[in-house]
């Protein structure tokens, strides 16, 4: 097939055979067992994920959702409970465009329905599911750049409607949000270990991290611990904002509305958007003011992406005492992407000559076939046809009745519960489970079970499913491939208490002279009143 000579060499279409169950499996800690259900929908065309340059048409964009849910026995909890409880749950938005791939998190949550082990279920879980996406995205285009996008802002809930009450659940700032999120991204960057050893020795992996109001030597206390062992840094403060405009054939100059995505929730989309006002441009190019005025499509107030930044400190997510983090990973392949577009084109048209063909075989062999006219011209007869006069029989054509059991069966077919590639649903069935998620109750226990089963049951009848969709998952991970991760900085929180010096407290006085002896000899110090002063001699 085409797509194998495209794609790559059999090693890769290897690795593409495994799972999100496998992948969890592998990384998820020994004695950790839980449900996870997948569910997504198909690309569809949606709105531009960039503003377009002054004279030229929008970027087609097209839009596919992921939904990841990990539940737990609740049986096994310090308060048992009966039945299935959602722990956390994880939304990304893919978006595509003919020269980018942005992997927008869009929302992460979790319930205080969990162990505490290490490494982290729920860190793992992130980092594992975002690794397995960028993985797919890349093998299937492995020449186009990817990007893992994100802002980090803290709030008491996300997806869990009423979880906040829940004196269980741990909340973080703003601060600690930003360095878990900085933690969770990192174990994506390969090791220089592993691309010694020949993996991934053709994709650059770079990280990048911009919080507003922070200076960028300011902005290292968010990033993980550099590994000894590496030669580059693999997080850089900054933006990549220009580097994914080249990527999209933006040059530099381009007004840095045509460089700022607008994400759904997004901080600086709505910063973008009262700029945007100012000289009269809306998000789909309409202009709502003299065509003079936007002819540049540049802002009156910022004249680049610095000077959008420092403004965002002052945007009222940013301000307050609040902190809003913004980061990137990107995935960049050491080849152009020109090989990818074509490849792609022939990929499309391969697909689309294939669909035509199976629709003409599959057709129905019916009387209408025979009646319809012939209107496809030759390359001879430029002249249009005449049409005949109709004869014979009228055989009248029943009307065709809509109906979505058609599609709820290809449904049915995409779902592979036993391999834990989830379920495929439509768009509008996605954002129905979606509201269903979002109008539930998990304050208590015993809500939070009724509400996992009623979620369930609608997804089923969203899908059409009979059975169960769950993928049972058990962690095989060890506990001793966690630190030594962690000792670069990768996954554990950075312990620098050998490197910090503490002022010393009275209490402390019998820890710290202990060590001072091996090291050091010990010096007599003679108190006062042992100290005989030579008199001094009578005055003459």
């Amino acid at each position: 097939m085409a797509s194998i000579a495209i794609n790559g060499s059999s090693k890769d279409d290897k690795a593409e055979t495994r799972s999100l169950k496998d992948e969890l499996k592998d990384a998820l800690p020994t004695g950790f067992k839980c449900k996870t259900r997948y569910l997504h929908s198909p690309p569809k065309p949606c709105d531009p994920l960039f503003s377009a340059m002054p004279g030229q048409e929008q970027e087609k964009t097209r839009l596919a959702s992921h939904f990841l849910t990990v539940s737990v026995d609740a049986a096994t909890l310090s308060t048992p409970g009966n039945g299935d409880v959602i722990n956390m749950a994880i939304e990304v938005l893919v978006y595509t465009t003919k020269r980018l791939t942005t992997i927008f998190v869009s929302k992460v949550d979790s319930t205080s329905y969990v162990r505490r082990m290490r490494p982290s279920p729920i860190k793992t879980t992130v980092t594992t599911f975002l690794r397995w996406l960028a993985e797919k995205e890349r093998r299937k285009r492995p020449n186009r750049k990817i990007v893992i996008s994100l802002f980090a802002r803290a709030q008491s809930q996300y997806l869990f409607p009423g979880s906040s009450d829940d004196k269980g659940k741990h909340v973080l700032d703003d601060r600690q949000l930003i360095k878990w999120w900085a933690r969770v991204l990192d174990p994506i960057i390969p090791r220089t270990s592993r691309q010694s050893a020949g993996e991934d020795e053709d994709v650059h992996y770079q990280g990048y991290l911009t919080v507003p109001g922070y200076a960028k030597t300011e902005l290292r206390s968010f990033m993980p611990q550099p590994s000894h062992c590496s030669t580059q840094s693999r997080w850089l403060p900054g933006h990549p904002l220009i580097e994914l405009g080249r990527a999209r054939g933006i040059p530099e100059h381009a007004p840095p509305r045509c460089l700022l995505p607008r994400f759904p929730d997004d901080p600086k989309a709505r910063f973008i958007s009262d700029l945007d006002d100012e000289i009269g441009v809306s998000q789909d190019s309409q202009i709502t003011t003299s065509p003079s005025k936007v002819k540049s499509a540049r802002w009156k107030s910022l004249m680049n992406l610095d000077q959008f930044w420092e403004q965002m400190e002052f945007r009222q997510e940013c301000s307050s005492g609040r902190v809003v983090g913004f980061l990137w990973l990107v995935i960049a392949p050491n080849r152009d992407d020109d090989d990818d577009v074509f490849g792609s084109d022939i990929m499309s048209a391969t697909n689309a000559d294939s669909q035509d063909s199976t629709a003409s075989l599959g057709a129905p062999f019916t009387s209408d076939s025979i009646l319809a006219p012939d209107t496809t011209p030759t390359s001879g007869s430029p002249k249009k046809r005449k049409r005949k006069a109709l004869s014979g029989v009228i055989i009248p054509r029943l009307p065709k009745i809509k109906s979505t059991q058609s599609s709820l069966l290809d449904m049915q077919a995409q779902l592979d519960a036993a391999a834990g590639d989830g379920v495929l649903v439509s768009a509008e069935g996605y954002d129905k489970a979606m509201s269903t998620m979002l109008h539930l109750d998990f304050s208590t226990l015993d809500a939070a079970i009724w509400s996992t089963t009623k979620w369930i049951d609608d997804v089923k009848g969203i899908a059409g499913l009979n059975g169960a969709f769950a993928a049972d998952v058990s962690g095989t991970a060890k506990a001793e491939a966690v630190v030594a991760v962690s000792a670069n900085g990768g996954v554990g929180v950075n312990d620098m208490s050998g490197m910090v010096r503490k002022k010393r407290k009275d209490g402390d006085t019998a820890i710290t002279a202990e060590p001072a002896q091996a090291t050091q000899p010990t010096v007599n110090v003679l108190s006062s009143n042992m100290v005989r002063k030579k008199p001094r001699p009578p005055a003459s």
